[in-house]
């Protein structure tokens, strides 16, 4: 099951009692500082939670998966995040999920 914005936001609504806008404006607003910080080249800390920072990948030479044609990829940033110890132990501790496995047809 996928969690979206608007899931993360009716939760913030009931659990603090306020209207679902504005727990989706508050949802919104902290997701939009976070950008704003790693555009800036900051990294964003959260105790026991993680870190989101910027890396920066360096040039390189890929291949076409058709063709099998080398080509270079530029370098560019990319956004890296790194889950703190509490979200590591909470998450192991978590019982297993078991999907059903899909048939193709």
């Amino acid at each position: 099951m996928t969690i979206t914005k608007r899931d993360i936001a009716q939760q913030v609504s009931e659990r603090l009692n306020i209207h679902p806008q504005e727990g989706l404006k508050a949802v919104e607003t902290i997701l939009d500082v976070l950008v704003d910080a790693l555009v800036e080249g900051q990294y964003w800390e959260m105790r026991n939670f993680g870190v989101f920072k910027l890396k920066q990948r360096s040039t390189r030479i890929g291949r076409n998966i058709h063709t099998g044609e080398k080509v270079p990829v530029p370098s560019y940033r990319d956004v890296v995040f790194k889950p703190g110890k509490e979200m590591l132990e909470r998450v192991a501790d978590a019982p297993k999920i078991v999907r059903p496995k899909l048939r193709k047809g």
